[in-house]
């Protein structure tokens, strides 16, 4: 028991480890509405257990109601639905090395020297830090080793760890070498822990009931697996996609040059990382063809301290030649938009940028709106948009009566200022307050 209390004790005030459910009534500011993108004020919300109950003006808030539910007042400032990042990788981690040549031979370091004991424990504090900064819901993208991602969901749900809801991937489907560039041939077992390596048609369905089989709920694939010059092939991809579909699983693929993403559109895919270089018919093959675009982008800060990291003895030249490219990966994002994909919110949050857990995440809305996109457009790829990627548009990503309650709030000023996403000041994930 004294062990108990010194817990409590030390626990931050602002954080409440296991608030039951109830009945709450939330007066809101503003409050965000992803269905239409508009910011309404003087709305309320009624809660019931984990869901949401009503949505309506604060004046037509009854007594009896007024009664029966327990207040929080959030009046000063903008609500909106826990947002979605449709593209992590929890459990893993990369130091930026200055003149690194590859980033993913960090991932060497990681499977030989830390393994999955570490790499559950840092998943779960990084999990935790996601929800107390608003994102209460994932979707997870292997690099996880041997289905770790798959134990921590089973862990937040039974309330062994405070995260997000989670949607999980567990190996991705590659082809040779995986993304761990330079292993000679002796080693190349390696890739093993870390990717499902394919190869045929026939082994891709296998792969994907094995995944299918450990928990996955979505299936992740490589159509190229850059840093590595290997690529899937169309028959391979199909088959995978043939299977995951009868299974009721999406499909989701890393693509990074035009010709990874065709094929991987062609295959029959539902979603693209990444996508850095597109062609513009490409993108209207996307749209033909409903093929979501999780533009993993970031904005000035963190690709800026990138550069700090990568090149501290001189970082101007790289931060001019990043930011750069930075322009072209915003051009490529209004090009989408304007063939008519459907954008999602996702941030490849993976390399240690020394930020606070969870921050690069949200910050990838910030880069969204750099490149040109209105906030309220922002904000419904980290909504609505991204709850239909998760194949969950029935219950998150918008707040309406039968969903859940994942309802957060930001400073007021969210309609004219796209940092006040940073600015956390309430959570409730399933009807729970987790920051208040």
């Amino acid at each position: 028991m004294r062990n108990i209390l010194l817990f409590l004790l030390m626990t931050p005030c602002h954080f409440i480890l296991a608030q039951t459910n109830g009945n709450y009534l939330i007066r809101a500011g503003s409050l965000f509405d992803s269905e239409t993108g508009q910011f309404r004020d003087g709305m309320a919300i009624l809660v019931n257990d984990n869901k949401i109950a009503a949505v309506k003006s604060s004046k037509d808030v009854s007594q009896q109601e007024q009664k029966d539910y327990q207040l929080i007042d959030l009046s000063e400032y903008t609500v909106l639905p826990g947002l979605i990042d449709a593209h992590t990788h929890l459990l893993n981690r990369e130091i930026v090395y200055p003149q690194n040549e590859f980033s993913g031979l960090d991932m060497v370091r990681t499977l030989m020297l830390d393994g999955d004991a570490y790499r559950a424990i840092y998943g779960a504090a990084r999990a935790r830090a996601y929800v107390e900064a608003g994102i209460t819901s994932v979707q997870d993208l292997g690099n996880s080793g041997e289905f770790a991602d798959i134990a921590l969901r089973r862990a937040i749900h039974e309330g062994l760890v405070i995260g997000p809801r989670m949607r999980c991937a567990g190996k991705g489907l590659s082809s040779q070498g995986g993304q761990l560039p330079g292993l000679i041939y002796k080693y190349q077992p390696i890739v093993n822990d870390e990717y499902r390596i394919i190869k045929s048609p026939d082994d891709g369905v296998q792969a994907v009931r094995e995944n299918v089989t450990q928990g996955a709920d979505v299936i992740k694939i490589y159509s190229n697996n850059t840093p590595n010059n290997t690529s899937l092939s169309i028959e391979e991809m199909q088959a995978i996609v043939r299977e995951a579909h009868r299974l009721h699983r999406r499909v989701t693929a890393h693509a990074t040059d035009n010709q990874a993403v065709y094929n991987a559109v062609v295959a029959g895919v539902d979603g693209i990382e990444h996508g850095y270089d597109v062609a513009d018919s490409t993108l209207e093959l996307m749209a033909k063809k409903g093929v979501v675009l999780v533009p993993t982008d970031g904005d000035s800060v963190t690709f800026t301290q990138y550069a700090k990291l990568a090149s501290p003895e001189d970082p101007k030249s790289m931060i001019a030649e990043i930011m750069a490219y930075r322009r072209h990966l915003g051009d490529r994002l209004r090009r989408a938009i304007q063939k008519g994909v459907t954008i999602v919110a996702g941030s490849d949050d993976y390399v240690d940028f020394k930020m606070p857990f969870a921050e690069p995440s949200k910050r990838t809305l910030i880069g969204y709106h750099e490149s040109g996109v209105p906030i309220a457009q922002v904000l419904q790829f980290a909504t609505i948009n991204a709850s239909r990627q998760l194949n969950w548009a029935d219950r998150v990503g918008v707040l309406k009566p039968g969903y859940l309650a994942d309802i957060i709030a930001v400073d007021r000023d969210l309609d004219k200022n796209i940092d006040a996403i940073l600015h956390v000041h309430f959570v409730m994930k399933d009807g729970k307050v987790v920051v208040k």
